[in-house]
């Protein structure tokens, strides 16, 4: 092979094993499709390892029985690594932190599964009679082993890489290679087919899914988050803050809302709700929550805020809510109840009957009226 050629083939299996590297990396958020699919495919990759495993057993004790020269490294090989790596697949899909390095092992496992079968076999002039498992193991990388599309496309290139280059130094019948060679090409094509049409069908499955989430998430309404969504929110922050983040909730109420219903009807009402929303959501950072917990009464979770910067956001969220026009009614104010953790593992009811009562204290005292809860110290 030409030094050129073979440094231009070095360069391209590098980059896709850079690729491989950043694909099977831990994604970042829940929802992404890697984690989805990892997550849908973990039973299928635990059980299919574990079948693979007792299969490889088995085809080791057939080979003992019918080699008459069954070696020490033919036991070592196809009795021992394979089947042990496959074990250790199925074992790490029980460890989310290795579920990485478990995804290395399912990729490099069938290149290594047929570079034995080279190895023991085909100086041996037994290559004829084990080639099935060769075409076996690349249908077996495609279309069984839960592999991503790419990453099954990486493994079985390099298989094949691996399966071919000895056909073109060999000494077997030139009808056996182009045969072995059809029947190489078939597996692969059949096998990166069926893996291709089996992603888009979980591709699908999981926009549909997350649209199915995303509506059971947000108020039909204004969009906003619901309820149950706020909770896993605030729960989702806490995990993810540390020791001394503070975090801090407001909850809104619209003042005099059913004189809204009254005198202009339900559908001027939920034209303001929904202007009261976004100018909810514009006023606020992109990491904080916004959510309507049922009427007029709204609740924002602020992540990594303390009370003081709390207080700070209602001010300004009372100043925008008191200077905009809304459809219909125009001018509309609202009264505000805002709090901070009392410590990292306060849950949210705690907090919201906090700020509840606080709203309520504000709502007494004439509306239009932004207080803090008192906790036993004061906002910075």
């Amino acid at each position: 092979m030409p030094a050129t050629l073979f440094e231009k083939l070095t360069v391209t299996l590098k980059s896709i094993f850079d690729k491989l590297h950043r694909d099977t990396a831990m994604p970042q958020q829940p929802a992404d499709f890697n984690s989805w699919y990892l997550h849908a495919k973990l039973p299928q990759i635990r059980y299919i390892a574990l079948v693979t495993t007792m299969l490889y057993l088995i085809y080791s004790v057939a080979e003992y029985h019918v080699l008459p020269d069954y070696h020490v490294k033919r036991f070592l090989l196809h009795g021992m690594l394979v089947p042990a790596t496959m074990a250790s697949v199925g074992i790490l899909t029980h460890f989310p932190r290795h579920h990485r390095a478990m995804l290395w092992l399912l990729v490099l496992a069938p290149i290594a599964a047929n570079s034995v079968n080279i190895y023991l076999n085909f100086d041996a002039g037994l290559f004829s009679y084990f080639s099935p498992e060769i075409y076996l193991s690349i249908m077996w990388t495609f279309a069984i082993s839960g592999l991503r599309l790419r990453h099954a496309l990486v493994s079985a290139a390099c298989s094949c890489l691996v399966i071919s280059i000895p056909m073109f130094t060999s000494q077997l019948p030139a009808a056996f290679v182009q045969l072995h060679l059809m029947w190489l090409f078939s597996a692969f094509s059949f096998g990166f087919v069926s893996a291709l049409v089996l992603e888009k069908v979980h591709y699908n499955l999981y926009q549909k899914q997350m649209e199915l989430a995303l509506l059971a998430s947000r108020d039909p309404l204004t969009q906003l988050w619901n309820r149950q969504k706020m909770a896993t929110l605030f729960t989702q922050e806490k995990q993810a803050a540390n020791v001394h983040q503070a975090m801090s909730l407001i909850m809104i109420d619209i003042d005099h809302f059913k004189s809204v219903n009254d005198e202009f009807g339900h559908e001027a009402g939920d034209i303001v709700l929904q202007h009261f929303a976004r100018l909810l959501e514009n006023n606020v950072r992109k990491q904080d929550h916004v959510g309507r917990f049922g009427g007029e009464e709204f609740v924002i979770i602020l992540p990594n805020t303390s009370g003081g910067e709390a207080l700070t956001v209602a001010h300004k969220l009372q100043q925008a809510i008191n200077q905009y026009d809304f459809p219909t009614v125009g001018r509309k104010t609202a009264s505000m109840g805002v709090t901070e953790a009392v410590h990292r593992h306060e849950p949210l009811a705690t907090m919201m009957h906090r700020a509840d009562c606080t709203l309520y204290q504000a709502k007494e005292q004439g509306r239009n009226r932004v207080l803090f809860a008192d906790i036993g110290v004061s906002p910075a």
